[in-house]
């Protein structure tokens, strides 16, 4: 028999025991800045890794560095503000003139005044300080360094400076260096400044509030690096294991990230977090970028940064983006193409260009590791996914450095989604999601939907009980912690820590190249398995369920629900199922009023399957049934022997539990209230008495 069943109760219910939380998030689905499709492939390398000598090659190309610690944003319009020119002259020759890269190694060791550090990524002139400054772009010739000299009046840039250079200036250097030297010499430069500097205190709560919705808009202010000292050796990866063991500390540096943005640049600045060994040095297994949410700042997400430098051995960077363009370039947002294109241009670039000055400047000395994963939450999710479609598609296989996505309730809507997971399931590279369950700051689950129907069949994450939107920045600011979960949703206790579980163990076993099938460091599970993460608990990612109705059909008993004003008092609550001549199926709900063998409540309707699948159906009683969607009674989740049910409807102000016996176990109803909760039922769920099973039990015809 092909229909399926429908009740007008179900049971269900969870009292002050019940997981609980209500609905929140720290980035609603971003607006749109879509400008292509994501599956598009992304072709060549962007010029962040490229000579600073080949010239002016089109509009928003400057040609020219400037120091790290200044924020400008390189548009595709007509610079609004000229910059000073400046003026090289060469220095008088010395008797045996070399190259930079050669005198520094045969010079005895002298310091080296450098005025300001050289930011190796394009930006526009700016002129920093009155003193002379030393060109550190490499010279590979037999020519002596350049040296840049500057006006007599020194100009004090205290805003992003949006400038053209003069057509006619040239380069000064006569021939190329290597992209390999040149990010050597200019990173070498960046360090010559990057001394440990004191850790900046933390903003209080009124500048915290303030510093976001700048950062939202793209109007905070140049910030000065705040280096460390730290030093990077290269890890010896063991094939089959995570390099995670060793880990004794994190550092926190920042500096300012250029990302590439159609033909000009965004640049923001950037948090650096360095896990540390216990002599102080970084042995980091590769390189991870954490994306903020829609609204959403970089120091929100501390908390989770320094888990994830510290538990998965990691050099995070968390990168400021705006999540609205009005003040800074078409294309600098979040969910901009454009921006997306950009992020994953800093990992196709051979040479990591812009992200090793941007550590440098933060105080890292040696190479970033190669691996990389990419990760974001709510909008900084969905960005996360689209990069990674789009390096994909850009990069040769073998050559194909991206260990997996890993998603904090990622939220996409520009029209990227699709084509992002085309590409990385044809590079064998798995994207996770830690959910919340649907509310209004994850677009009501719409991503994790799509996710789960693009990849059937496959692990692909894991839904929290009662979680938040927020659960993931939990720990970052007091402030945003509290603001947050108030407007959006609170988080319940261990949520926060169950998200770092989760994310942690997948990502150790991205390094150790392990999966669901393999993995030794991750949670995973069949769709729809229970998950417990104590004092948190979820429900791994699946599609709803498929519902055989003659299995369905026969009596259930309601031990919890969202009560109704007709079932106020009413216990021995039960649902019975039976087929109708017509094809319908019949419903009788039943209970007693107040106590067992109380007064008696009975109706009688029909009900009608309205999908393919069985597990939505209109209910009524009064008249005929329809099989008109979207239908009343909805099947969220059931039991593979059909022990169990949950039912809802598609607003999730009811729900109810339903057993085949009239009670359940402690352990059994908690874990319904879970799967409630994980589906979608926002209303409150209480227990349903069911005194008869006492009289049953100790009947003597019992069976």
């Amino acid at each position: 028999m092909g229909i399926a069943l429908g009740a007008s109760h179900g049971v269900a219910a969870a009292e002050s025991d019940s997981s609980g939380g209500e609905a929140g998030s720290s980035s609603a689905p971003s607006s749109p800045g879509a400008e292509a499709p994501s599956g598009a492939a992304t072709t060549g390398t962007k010029d962040v890794g490229k000579d600073h000598d080949s010239g002016p090659k089109g509009e928003g190309k400057p040609t020219s560095t400037v120091s790290a610690n200044t924020v400008t944003v390189d548009r595709d319009d007509t610079a609004t503000t000229t910059a000073d020119p400046v003026v090289k002259v060469k220095p008088a020759k010395t008797k045996t003139p070399k190259s930079e890269a050669v005198a520094a190694q045969e010079a005895p060791a002298a310091p080296v005044t450098v005025s300001t550090p050289v930011d190796v990524t394009p930006k526009d002139p700016v002129v920093a300080e009155t003193p002379p400054v030393v060109d550190t772009t490499p010279i590979v010739d037999s020519k002596p360094p350049v040296v840049t000299e500057e006006k007599s009046d020194p100009v004090v840039v205290a805003t992003p400076v949006v400038a053209t250079l003069p057509t006619d200036i040239k380069p000064a250097v006569a021939n190329k260096p290597t992209p390999t030297t040149l990010v050597a010499k200019d990173v070498s430069a960046i360090r010559s400044l990057a001394a440990p500097a004191a850790p900046r205190a933390p903003p209080g709560p009124l500048a915290t509030v303030v510093i976001s919705l700048l950062s939202a808009f793209g109007l905070l202010p140049p910030v000065a690096p705040t280096p460390v000292d730290v030093t990077g050796i290269p890890a010896q990866p063991v094939p089959g294991t995570s390099a995670n063991a060793g880990v004794t500390g994190v550092k926190v540096g920042s500096s300012n990230l250029t990302i590439p943005v159609g033909s000009g640049s965004y640049t923001g600045a950037a948090d650096w977090y360095f896990p540390t060994q216990a002599d102080g040095t970084v042995k980091a297994q590769g390189v991870m970028l954490l994306q903020h949410g829609f609204l959403g700042s970089k120091s929100w997400y501390s908390a989770l940064a320094k888990d994830l430098a510290r538990q998965t051995n990691s050099v995070v960077v968390v990168p400021n983006v705006p999540s609205f363009g009005f003040f800074t370039c078409a294309g600098c947002t979040l969910s901009s193409v454009s921006m997306q294109k950009g992020v994953a241009d800093l990992f196709i670039d051979p040479n990591r260009t812009a992200l090793t000055a941007s550590a440098a400047a933060a105080g890292y000395h040696g190479a970033l590791p190669g691996k990389f994963v990419l990760t974001g939450h709510s909008a900084g999710g969905g960005l996360a996914a689209a990069a990674g479609g789009f390096y994909s598609d850009a990069v040769k296989p073998e050559d194909n450095d991206l260990l997996g996505v890993v998603m904090y309730d990622g939220v996409s809507s520009n029209g990227t989604f699709s084509g992002a997971l085309t590409s990385l399931a044809a590079s064998g590279i798995p994207i996770y999601q830690i959910a919340a369950p649907p509310q209004a700051w994850n677009a009501n689950g719409q991503t994790t939907k799509d996710l789960v129907a693009l990849r059937p069949g496959q692990f692909v994450g894991v839904v929290l009980a009662n979680g938040s939107h927020v659960d993931s920045l939990i720990g970052g600011s007091p402030i945003i912690d509290f603001f947050s979960q108030l407007i959006i949703k609170r988080s319940p206790a261990g949520n926060t820590q169950a998200v770092y579980t989760l994310a942690n163990g997948w990502i150790n076993d991205m390094y150790a190249g392990l999966g669901p099938d393999t993995g030794t460091y991750g949670t995973y599970g069949e769709p729809d398995q229970f998950v417990d993460l104590a004092p948190a608990a979820g429900v791994v990612l699946g599609p709803a369920p498929v519902v055989d109705g003659n299995s369905y059909l026969g009596t259930w008993y309601e031990v919890g629900s969202v009560k109704q004003f007709f079932s106020l008092g009413l216990v021995n609550t039960t649902a019975t199922y039976s087929a109708n001549p017509d094809g319908s199926i019949k419903v009788v709900n039943s209970g007693n009023y107040f106590f067992d063998n109380g007064p008696l409540s009975r109706i009688v309707g029909a009900a009608l399957p309205v999908s393919a699948a069985n597990d939505k159906l209109n209910v009524t009683f009064f008249g005929p049934a329809s099989a008109t969607p979207p239908g009343n009674y909805w099947i969220v989740d059931l039991a593979p022997d059909y022990s169990w049910a949950v039912v809802s409807d598609p607003s999730g102000n009811t729900g109810f539990l339903l057993s085949r016996t009239r009670t359940v176990s402690t352990a059994l109803y908690q874990e319904l209230l879970d799967r409630a909760s994980v589906h979608g039922v926002k209303g409150r769920i209480t227990v349903t008495p069911q005194p008869a099973a006492a009289r049953e039990l100790s009947s003597p015809n019992r069976v």
